[in-house]
């Protein structure tokens, strides 16, 4: 289903899909608030990349 450019619907897609951390070391999927791995306990995390097209 295509997202219309409804600037509120767009902003909670884009909370959804691209506020999260992943840790460099399993690649697992974290929450934002996160500050070890929930898999393997590592303190190596980054933020989900994002590109704008």
């Amino acid at each position: 289903m295509p997202i219309t450019l409804d600037p509120e619907k767009l902003a909670i897609v884009m909370k959804h899909r691209f506020q999260y951390k992943i840790c460099r070391e399993c690649g697992a999927r974290n929450p934002p608030n996160a500050e070890k791995c929930r898999r393997c306990h590592s303190k190596n995390l980054r933020p989900k990349k994002f590109k704008k097209k």
